[in-house]
Formats: C-alpha cells, structure tokens, sequence
C-alpha cells in the first residue's frame, strides 16, 4: 500500500539534495525530482469541510473501507461489531486483505469465513485483496504464469462461492520502479520483473476464472503509477477493474506542472475508457506538525471532497477508505488512517470527525 513507498522516496531525494518546497513537511510525497510540490494546506481542505455530508449518499457510487485481518484491533474486534461499523456509516464493501496457504486456503480461514457470515448477514459485500504469495521474480514467464493459476484457481474453488470481485496483489508496481521514475511510462519499469509479475496476474485471473465464472478481477496501482497498468494490458492480463489508490499528499502536486491532474478520476477514465473504476485506498495522511483536532478536520475534508469527486464520475463505482480503525502500534502515518480511534485499547472506540460524517449521511 502506497504509504511507505512515498516515505521512502521523498528521503532519498532530500538527502540527494532535490529541491523540493520543504523535505520536513511532506512527510510522504514522492513527485519526481524538482518538481516543487507544496503540500495540500489546511485553509484549502477546510473549505471543502462546508460540503454537506449528504454529498457522500446518493446512488452511483458505493462506499467502503479497508481493513487487517490479522492486526491487533480487527483480532479483537469481533467480525459482528466490525461489520455493523461498516453498516452504521452507509459502508456496503469490506476490503479484506487475505493471505493464502500453498493449497489456496486462506491463512486465517475460519475467520475470514465469520467475517463472511457477518457480511453475508449484515448485506455488506468483502474484497478480498489476495496476495500473491508463490511469487518469485526468479523464475521464468512459463513458470509464473502456472503459479499464478494454481492460486488463483485453488482460492476461486474454495472461496469463488463467497465472492464476485478479486483484487489481485497489492502495490506490485512498486517493486518494478527504477528510481526517480513517476510510473507513467513503460520505459520507468523494469522489463523483465514486469514480465514475471504480468505472466504470474496473467495466471491469476484465468485461475480465478476457471473456478467462478462469474469473477470480475482487479490489478491496482498508485500515484501516476497507471503505466503499470496499461503494460498488463499490453501484455494480455484480462483484469476487468482498475484498481486505484489515493492520498492527500498527491492531490496538489499531481495538479501542476509538469503533470497538470487535477482531475485523477478524469485522467484514469481517458486512459481506461472500457473499465470501472475502483479506488481502493484513499485518506488524509495526518500531519504530526498539526494537532489532533486539525488532522481530523483535514482528514474529514479531503476525504469527503475526494468523494464529491469520485461521484461526479460515472466510471467511478467504489471508494474504499484506508482504513476502519487506528492502529496505534505502528508508525506515525500508519497508526492515524483510521475513521475510529481507541479509548480504551482494542475494546472501546470513538468516531473521528469523518466518521461522524459518514453516520450522518447515512441517517
């Protein structure tokens, strides 16, 4: 997921002397090399804050949030309360990310089938977010290809009864990148490792297929990182969604020069014409300069203008929020994504600004 990636690349060019607007405040940006990219500030996002919440209800766009199965809070959460969380806030999609074991049983099965029985019973639908554990950039296209279609069709046998919509792999763009690239050319990529991952997706989703019918799979990427994509395409991936991911921090860079985005719904729609899209990850990314009640604001507004955005756009079916709860063992952006907070560790819950926009909208 494209959070540590940002982190990551924006150190790198601080150190390498890039001029950027400020290497201190943009914690997790990554535009390419001098492009000066300020951050989204407040006073923008507050005025966005105006925008009723019923701008987050109405048909044609679905709404849903991510979540960890196997992360402390989701463990002690039961699959009931998680998925009445979902509900309480006009949520109909659950994405889940699940692991598999070489067979295509997940790893945490019995409780990826309560939470399936929650869902089942609560009318809101899972995502499974499958990762592609048999992977190896080492082997050969042949080989990938059949690894990917033992995943595929192995998970789509066992659990192809529970689902309609696959997301294949996660962030695998990432790993292909030279350094210093935006993503939005074939030429950024690393043309053999692609071949493997395109070949190994490639299997997925004909195993997938194979064993349900009526399966509908998802590649996703990041950033400007659409290049990615459009080579699956080249390559003969038959995947039927476009899987997108969105933060806070690329909305003001993506929109100047040289880029001139600043629409990313618009511009994924012109590139991918024929496919629904889905964002799959979007947030605020939280601000540890700015106080409690600011980042909450903020996270509120960008979230709900984001999806005024999203529904504005017919292509646009699903947003996903990254993610349901905080998850304050980890690191500064990754402890902050979600729309509840803790009062009492793991057992008492209280709503973020946003997720009170999300009940009132709902209501």
């Amino acid at each position: 997921m494209h959070k540590n990636y940002f982190k990551k690349s924006l150190i790198l060019a601080c150190v390498l002397g890039v001029t950027f607007s400020s290497c201190s405040k943009q914690d997790n940006l990554q535009p390419e090399p001098a492009v000066m990219a300020a951050p989204v500030q407040s006073t923008d996002l507050l005025l966005a804050a105006t925008s009723p919440a019923s701008n987050l209800s109405g048909p044609g766009l679905m709404l849903g949030i991510n979540g960890h199965m196997g992360d402390a809070p989701y463990l002690a959460t039961s699959p009931a309360k998680q998925i009445q969380a979902l509900k309480d806030r006009g949520m109909t999609w659950y994405r889940l990310n699940i692991q598999t074991k070489s067979d295509g049983t997940a790893s945490s099965s019995s409780l990826l089938e309560a939470l399936q029985s929650a869902a089942t019973n609560g009318g809101v639908k899972i995502l499974p977010m499958l990762y592609l554990r048999t992977l190896d950039y080492s082997k050969s296209e042949a080989t990938s290809y059949q690894l990917g279609k033992t995943l595929g069709s192995n998970f789509a046998a066992k659990y192809g009864k529970y689902f309609t919509y696959y997301n294949l792999g996660n962030d695998q763009e990432l790993r292909l990148l030279y350094p210093n690239k935006t993503g939005q050319n074939s030429s950024d990529y690393n043309r053999a490792k692609f071949n493997v991952v395109a070949a190994y997706l490639k299997g997925v989703d004909e195993g997938i297929k194979s064993k349900d019918s009526d399966a509908k799979t998802m590649i996703g990427a990041g950033w400007l990182h659409y290049g990615f994509l459009k080579m699956c395409e080249s390559y003969g991936v038959k995947f039927d969604v476009v899987a997108y991911q969105w933060y806070s921090d690329m909305e003001a860079p993506a929109a100047k020069s040289p880029y001139y985005i600043p629409d990313i719904t618009k511009k994924l729609s012109s590139l991918f014409p024929t496919k629904p899209i889905w964002f799959t990850e979007f947030n605020y990314r939280y601000k540890a300069t700015s106080t409690t009640t600011t980042n909450e604001t903020d996270q509120n507004a960008f979230v709900t203008k984001f999806i005024a955005k999203c529904k504005a756009n017919p292509q646009v079916k699903v947003a996903i929020v990254y993610q349901l709860f905080d998850e304050p063992y980890k690191g500064t952006q990754e402890r902050s994504y979600g729309i509840l907070k803790w009062t009492s560790q793991y057992t008492t819950w209280a709503n973020k600004i946003l997720s009170k926009t999300f009940m009132s909208a709902s209501n």
